[in-house]
């Protein structure tokens, strides 16, 4: 057993009306082009560190192979996905099963979506419906894809593959006057932008308990990673695995 199972931690991530230096790129910069293999990389830097920290089992995350997983593609065509969310959905890493990502924090209250499994494909097109409703495909475009879908009044991360932008959508706070069913396209950010400030929030182990009777557990917890094993920079892994895997 590891010690990091009884991690319940809520990683800090700015919700959908907060402004950031990824927004104010926007109209700096224009557009920017989509780049595959930038998305994929920062989000497998996350997974990575999920595993340093001994936060999960490395059976836990399904990696793609040189070819890319095996997902239900016939599925996906026939919700009118483009090719390019096609094409990330199997280069992303997974955690091995949807049960799995629900126990572990992707972003505040949010858990990563797992599209090896045809009914993630399917709940991913519309991602804030009650399990009673039904599903609206035509919720996101084509070009669309969700990163994470809420867990307890959490965010959605909404990758925009032609924009190359992403949405940070908090359904609990929709304005006056917004169209419901466009409010999530509200909120842009360039997002390597965005998607690398959230893995440096995740190294730098900026996260709150959700528990607060935890508390103290956990900030001492985080001051032994940092100034006994030297997380980030300096990080004794094996040493702190070795600990970690006692308890």
């Amino acid at each position: 057993m590891v010690i990091t199972i009884h991690w319940n931690l809520i990683i800090e991530c700015p919700t959908a009306r907060v402004k950031d230096d990824s927004a104010a790129d926007l109209g700096r910069l224009g557009h920017i082009p989509y780049n595959e293999d930038t998305i994929v990389n920062v989000i497998s830097d996350i997974y990575r560190i999920y595993l340093q920290l001994n936060y999960i089992f490395p059976t836990d995350v399904v990696w793609p192979s040189q070819e890319g997983h095996v997902i239900n593609e016939a599925l996906c065509e026939e919700l009118h996905l483009d090719s390019a969310v096609i094409s990330i959905m199997k280069r992303l890493p997974y955690f091995r099963a949807s049960e799995l990502a629900a126990d572990i924090p992707f972003t505040s209250l949010s858990r990563a979506f797992v599209y090896l499994e045809d009914d993630e494909i399917r709940d991913g097109r519309d991602p804030d419906r009650f399990q009673d409703e039904g599903l609206r495909l035509g919720f996101l475009l084509p070009q669309e894809i969700a990163l994470d879908c809420s867990t307890n009044k959490g965010i959605y991360l909404i990758l925009d593959t032609k924009e190359n932008t992403i949405r940070v959508w908090d359904p609990n706070d929709r304005l006056a006057g917004d169209d419901e069913e466009n409010n999530y396209r509200n909120h842009p950010h360039h997002a390597p932008t965005y998607l690398s400030s959230h893995l440096t929030r995740t190294k730098n182990m900026r996260a709150l308990v959700d528990k607060p009777h935890y508390s103290d557990m956990y900030l001492r917890l985080k001051r032994l990673l940092q100034e006994q094993y030297g997380w980030p920079y300096d990080f004794q892994e094996t040493e702190w695995k070795a600990l970690s895997s006692l308890y």
